[in-house]
């Protein structure tokens, strides 16, 4: 186990909090085949990244995301994440798992509220769509005052740029290097690490492997493996089960 105290966090949304994959997948899946792309690699290439961003990069019609004007971005991605929140919805309206709290989220928000400390969220997705993913994903139940958000409305420039973390941190009092990101994406990691944050990485979005192979600070399988020992508005203490230590033992007990 590690122990890190830190004085504010600052969370991704989707991926490391909530688990929106059947939502995403079941409005992207036909999109990414509308515009010449396999949807399994599409979906594996876009994860963390602001949708205008993925547009701009994969739209091939009715012409090239890259020749849209803003106005034109803005009403794609307005229609993009209202369907997806809308299937998100829907989903759990039939009680399947469309937009969900990920292991751990539920007890480490509520210990995070409990106690006072310093926290955001920091996602790529807009704000229509953020604030209907954590409302679905039970996010809003747990901490109805969110101390703030930074969403790709805020923003010029989407992770893995610096400037969402940057940003971030504008909303605490905090030296960048005393904050802990929680992300699932090497584009978010990137960028957290590129504002001068400590990052802890989750495999709740990714592979192992994928998760492996990024500079992340830490590393752990879910959130569920992170405890908060205690926590006031000055610093946060956490414990964590890092995925270098479960590997280590699920290879000692193959053996």
């Amino acid at each position: 186990m590690v122990e890190i105290t830190v004085s504010g966090i600052l969370s991704d949304m989707d991926g490391t909090l909530v688990d929106s994959t059947a939502a995403v997948e079941l409005t992207m899946t036909e999109w990414a085949r509308t515009n010449g792309h396999d949807p399994a690699y599409f979906l594996s290439h876009s994860h963390g990244v602001r949708t205008r961003d993925n547009i701009k990069r994969w739209q091939t019609v009715p012409k090239p995301g890259s020749e849209m004007s803003e106005h034109e971005l803005d009403l794609e991605v307005f229609r993009i994440e209202g369907l997806i929140a809308s299937n998100g919805r829907m989903l759990a309206e039939r009680g399947e798992r469309g937009i969900y709290e990920l292991p751990g989220v539920h007890r480490l928000i509520k210990d995070l509220v409990k106690g006072g400390a310093r926290w955001g969220i920091v996602t790529s997705a807009t704000i229509v769509y953020a604030s209907s993913a954590l409302q679905t994903g039970k996010i809003k139940a747990d901490a109805p005052d969110l101390p703030f958000i930074v969403t790709a409305d805020n923003v010029t420039n989407g992770k893995p740029h610096p400037e969402p973390y940057s940003k971030g941190i504008k909303g605490t009092p905090f030296d960048p290097k005393t904050v802990l990101v929680l992300e699932d994406a090497p584009s978010g990691l990137a960028s957290g690490l590129a504002a001068g944050c400590q990052t802890l990485a989750v495999c709740t979005g990714q592979t192992r492997e994928r998760i492996r192979a990024t500079e992340a600070t830490y590393r752990t399988v879910d959130l569920e493996r992170v405890e908060v020992v205690k926590c006031s508005p000055e610093s946060i203490t956490l414990r964590i089960r890092t995925l270098e230590e479960e590997e280590a033992e699920e290879a000692a007990l193959r053996n």
